[in-house]
């Protein structure tokens, strides 16, 4: 099999299968839905070799099946606003990627992506490639661990943070607005990993041993993790999550902070004013109607939750992209 180029290329490998029609300038190339697909678009910035910045919104009419094959090491961090991504590999489970940041490591095996039909797609993307990452921690005369084989370490509860989405959101307006300058992609991509790496560092430090959590009861807070994040605004009462874990509620609790380093309650609102976050860019809705839908009927106390974790506040999330 041959090595698709997704090193120079980025989305631009699939675009070229895909037939969609390929329109650059400068760093900024944007793609074309062509008739397969109901409607849409693919923006990109390539603002230096081996790091690709991207959002994307469309809805496939059929189903899209695309493999990768990628001969150099490199990450996908995916922060996903609605639809259906797969990505499967031989030997590994298929891992369909639910909303928010997610992150996935390329080995050099043929990786498939698989986007549902009839379902609109909505993320931002980072692809990059582990000589980036060398290039830009030569640059800076600095060493940390954010390299692909350091990305190994890191767990989703170091991934999916308020910090890290908002980095995101910063990448998914500046690409689709050509906000940024060549500079500002290069620096919140390194900001983004070094987020990464110190929440790893953090929960290494606060993990106590009394509160052991054993592998079986892992996947059981994954299961509750996953639920929540799937559909935050309608999340399930406390009595519904100690059925899924097939715990007490208070074993729910130790169990659920010894893991994920927070308790329950503060996971849940964290999941909602991302999921806040990401209604900020519709315009149709006002914070007012944000709030409401996020279990909010006072619009103060959702601004002032909304500013707690994010350290924003959602009038001045918008104004600061024009939204």
């Amino acid at each position: 099999m041959e090595y698709t180029n997704e090193f120079e290329l980025g989305w631009g490998a699939m675009a070229e299968q895909a037939g969609l029609k390929i329109n650059r300038n400068g760093l900024y190339t944007y793609y074309e839905i062509p008739d397969i697909w109901e409607n849409g678009w693919i923006m990109e910035v390539t603002p230096a070799e081996g790091l690709h910045v991207a959002s994307a919104w469309f809805t496939a009419k059929e189903q899209i099946e695309y493999t990768m094959h990628i001969e150099k090491p490199c990450l996908w961090i995916f922060c996903i606003d609605q639809g259906s991504l797969t990505f499967t590999q031989r030997g590994k489970p298929a891992r369909k990627l639910c909303p928010f940041t997610q992150l996935y490591i390329s080995n050099g095996k043929p990786l498939r992506l698989s986007i549902a039909a009839g379902e609109p797609v909505c993320f931002t993307s980072l692809l990059i490639f582990d000589s980036w990452i060398e290039t830009f921690l030569g640059a800076n005369g600095i060493s940390y661990p954010i390299r692909v084989s350091d990305a190994k370490h890191w767990l989703p509860a170091h991934v999916d943070t308020p910090l890290a989405m908002l980095v995101m959101e910063q990448l998914r307006w500046g690409v689709r607005g050509n906000r940024l300058p060549q500079l500002a992609y290069l620096c919140k991509a390194g900001e983004l990993l070094c987020l990464f790496a110190h929440a790893l560092d953090q929960a290494r430090y606060k993990r106590q041993r009394r509160h052991y959590v054993t592998w079986e009861n892992e996947q059981k807070l994954f299961r509750v993790r996953e639920l929540i994040d799937k559909d935050p605004l309608n999340t399930p009462g406390t009595e519904a999550l100690c059925q899924l874990a097939e715990m007490s509620e208070s074993k729910l609790r130790i169990a659920f902070k010894a893991l994920y380093g927070k308790p329950l309650y503060a996971y849940i609102r964290e999941a909602v004013m991302k999921r806040a976050m990401q209604l900020l860019a519709y315009d149709e809705l006002s914070i007012k109607n944000i709030a409401a839908r996020c279990g909010y009927e006072n619009p103060a106390k959702f601004t002032a939750a909304f500013k707690d974790v994010h350290g924003i506040t959602p009038s001045a999330f918008r104004k600061g992209f024009g939204l």
